[in-house]
């Protein structure tokens, strides 16, 4: 899986100019070494140091800022980048920092849901999507924080839709006609979303629902697959706006979701987006989805004696 936080090596991808860096320059190298070997807490330890050392030296911050995250030490690792971000004339770096910083508030986001706390959870993905729009505004071209930046906008949208169902449940007298009325739409085959990335099952199944299509030969049909072309991106961002019309960017009769060239530029879509780490999107989801059903087992039990109820999340 390529990594699509970034790290500044001093001989690799982003040179720096060494009158400014000697002091500090073992340091970083040291630190890089670790962070190569997966062991962060000596990274941050060297990289501090660096800091130590020449407190202006973009490479030791922003690499302490890095070692940082991969701790989940997030409050301080948005500290550093928040400050670092400012302190930028170059406008590639300052696009680092605020991608990084969006990854950061994405981070801050997970750990405020297992708290079950969607107002803040919301509150840092906010953030986060402000962070890659302060990027974008500096390195309007790039393709992965044009992608986090979707990908984000999805989240906060289903953490609002979970948020108003905590509400429904600690109102549930003032709002049982809203969920009722909510129920019979998804009862309702057309809006059958198994896979929950927006597009009803009748589209993804394709015409014959008994083959269902099945784009990526993974065994697994489009309707209960996330990721129907296997590109990294999830259906429901390639979907587009209309999840029930979904988007066919090249104009060529296969809609985006199930086409690994969607822009036919012949570039595959999977080598043209870093996607936000997956094991902090899937951990996310998880969390989001355990919090669902803690709420919709509420309502249950409150409405138990009125009949069952029924809920499909309608993401």
């Amino acid at each position: 899986m390529k990594r699509n936080f970034l790290i500044i090596l001093i001989f690799g991808l982003f040179p720096f100019v060494s009158v400014f860096a000697q002091s500090e320059k073992p340091y970083v190298r040291e630190g890089n070494s670790y962070y190569k070997d997966g062991d962060f807490e000596n990274a941050e330890v060297q990289y501090q140091k660096g800091v130590n050392e020449n407190s202006s030296s973009y490479e030791a911050s922003f690499n302490l800022g890095n070692a940082l995250f991969r701790q989940q030490k997030f409050d301080k690792a948005k500290e550093l980048f928040v400050n670092l971000a400012k302190s930028q004339t170059d406008p590639k770096k300052a696009a680092e920092c605020y991608f990084n910083l969006g990854n950061t508030d994405l981070g801050l986001c997970e750990q405020t849901l297992g708290k079950q706390d969607f107002q803040n959870a919301i509150k840092y993905a906010e953030n986060a999507l402000e962070d890659y729009k302060n990027s974008l505004r500096h390195n309007p071209y790039d393709k992965k924080t044009k992608y986090n930046y979707l990908y984000t906008q999805k989240i906060i949208d289903m953490l609002k839709q979970q948020q108003q169902n905590q509400q429904n449940q600690q109102n549930q007298q003032n709002q049982d006609q809203n969920q009722d009325n909510q129920n019979d739409q998804n009862q309702q085959g057309q809006n059958s979303d198994t896979d929950h990335d927006g597009i009803p099952d009748n589209v993804e199944k394709g015409s014959d629902s008994q083959n269902p299509k099945d784009t990526d030969g993974d065994g697994i049909p489009d309707y209960r697959d996330p990721d129907s072309d296997n590109d990294g991106i999830p259906d429901s961002v390639e979907a587009g706006e209309d999840p029930k019309n979904p988007k066919d960017t090249d104009g060529d009769g296969v809609p985006d979701y199930q086409d690994t060239d969607s822009d036919n530029d012949g570039v595959p879509d999977s080598e043209q987006v870093k996607v936000i780490p997956q094991d902090m999107a899937e951990r996310i989801l998880d969390a989001i989805n355990k919090a669902d059903e803690k709420v919709q087992q509420k309502v249950k039990d409150d409405k138990n004696a009125k009949g069952s109820v029924k809920h499909e999340k309608q993401w």
